[in-house]
């Protein structure tokens, strides 16, 4: 018996339509139950599995989401792309998640390759302060982009992080009125620019307590900070 090599080869040997075929490879409910029992006795006669991927990228809208995170091994975002994989998945959608290694170029590189794929959408965690913002800005015009932890400007369909001023002003409001004033640790030269803002909520924080603000920064760059 010859290998079928691909979907048309796979309908005529069904005696069904292309078209019948592939709406059946992108959802087995979607035909009648007479055909999908003709199709799926096919499949195991002739031991057929279609390219998926080449079908998925023969839609007008792909099943395809991408997830970036800029450094996977950190266990905040490590959690956050579990979370966000799972929820895709249940979704009846196709999660490729990537890591940028905290590197700007293999960031870049990752969007590049990403349009490419025509992802339904991408779920994108910049590095922050050493991404190439005229990058992501291009990307997040081509493809529908949900931006996350760090902003880093009017770019994307939406963005979704905390808020660090609230989120410093009470953390320093509960601290003082339970304990002693607290002290800021930061990385120096830190990769999210969300260091620089929680740093200057703290330090207005402080100032409205009457307290002086201490803040004490470490040696340390990139996303690997807690080796």
């Amino acid at each position: 018996m010859p290998d079928i090599r691909n979907m048309e080869e796979f309908a005529a040997v069904c005696g069904i339509s292309r078209p019948t075929v592939s709406k059946y490879f992108q959802d087995p409910q979607s035909v009648r139950p007479s055909i999908r029992k003709r199709i799926e006795t096919a499949l195991a006669k002739h031991d057929y599995r279609p390219n998926i991927f080449a079908v998925n990228q023969n839609r007008k809208l792909t099943k395809i989401v991408g997830i970036v995170v800029p450094f996977l091994a950190d266990p905040f975002f490590a959690e956050i792309a579990r979370r966000l994989e799972r929820r895709c998945i249940d979704g009846g959608l196709w999660p490729i998640l990537f890591s940028a290694h905290g590197q700007p170029r293999l960031e870049t590189q990752i969007l590049e390759n990403l349009r490419l794929l025509k992802p339904a959408g991408v779920l994108l965690a910049p590095l922050g302060q050493a991404s190439d913002r005229g990058a992501i800005a291009r990307f997040c015009a081509a493809a529908p982009t949900v931006l996350f932890d760090s902003n880093i400007g009017d770019v994307g369909t939406v963005f979704v992080g905390s808020d660090n001023v609230d989120f410093v002003d009470r953390s320093v409001d509960y601290l003082v009125r339970t304990g002693s004033p607290p002290v800021f640790f930061e990385m120096r030269d830190p990769a999210n620019p969300n260091a620089d803002k929680r740093r200057d909520a703290f330090t207005a924080a402080m100032a409205r307590h009457g307290l002086p603000a201490r803040i004490v920064s470490v040696p340390g760059e990139g996303w690997d900070f807690e080796r």
